[in-house]
């Protein structure tokens, strides 16, 4: 009776413990996919700010004989210049929370500051509002803005590319965790085993001695 009492809390411990380890793992997992489904869509909100920050420039400059709505463009310009730089650190924490490098993202960080300094330079220049002066301070950063968009695209489609391969070595966790299943499982049958036996030695002493 004290056998099958031990042998039970045994089995039920042991169970426990697999389970709560098979969650932790499944869990972990899973929390790892959404943050990197996360990251591609703060890269993708950068792009879109860019794009978006381009556009206002150059309306900036065509509706600039019109001061309201210049200005507008204007301050279009600035939130959608502020839009990139959040959605590119927010990438850069969330890849920090997974223990990710962020050097592609800080280089990214940096070539929009750089690229919003080019931008600036040339609407220093914009002294007047007359003529096609516009015209010509736009072709001064006319496609400055084509690598970083590059740029942009390709650390998504590296974060993309790398979500892939965790998805592709889920089956082989997966089996490696049924083989740590199953080596557990044998090692606690040979306990079990192992135990009956010294407890089934334990009660023919006994009843050898009671014989006596």
């Amino acid at each position: 009776m004290i056998f099958a009492i031990v042998m039970a809390m045994l089995s039920a411990l042991g169970g426990y413990q697999l389970s709560q380890l098979v969650s932790q793992v499944n869990d972990s997992s899973a929390r790892r996919s959404v943050q990197l489904l996360e990251i591609e869509e703060d890269l993708d909100d950068a792009a879109i700010g860019l794009g978006r920050q381009v556009q206002e420039w150059k309306d900036m400059l065509l509706r600039s004989s019109d001061r309201g709505v210049y200005d507008k463009h204007q301050q279009g310009f600035k939130e959608a210049s502020i839009a990139v730089q959040y959605a590119l650190l927010k990438a850069k924490t969330a890849m920090q929370n997974i223990g990710m490098d962020t050097a592609a993202i800080d280089h990214l960080i940096g070539e929009h500051k750089s690229l919003l300094s080019k931008y600036l330079n040339a609407h220093s220049k914009l002294q007047t509002m007359d003529g096609d002066f516009p015209g010509a301070v736009d072709k001064q950063v006319l496609g400055v803005d084509r690598r970083l968009q590059n740029e942009i695209t390709s650390v998504k489609d590296g974060i993309s590319n790398f979500a892939k391969q965790q998805m592709f070595r889920a089956p082989e966790t997966q089996g490696n965790r049924y083989l740590m299943m199953g080596l557990l499982g044998a090692f606690a049958l040979f306990f079990m085993a192992l135990l009956g036996y010294s407890f089934g030695c334990l009660l023919q002493g006994r009843g050898d001695r009671a014989g006596h």
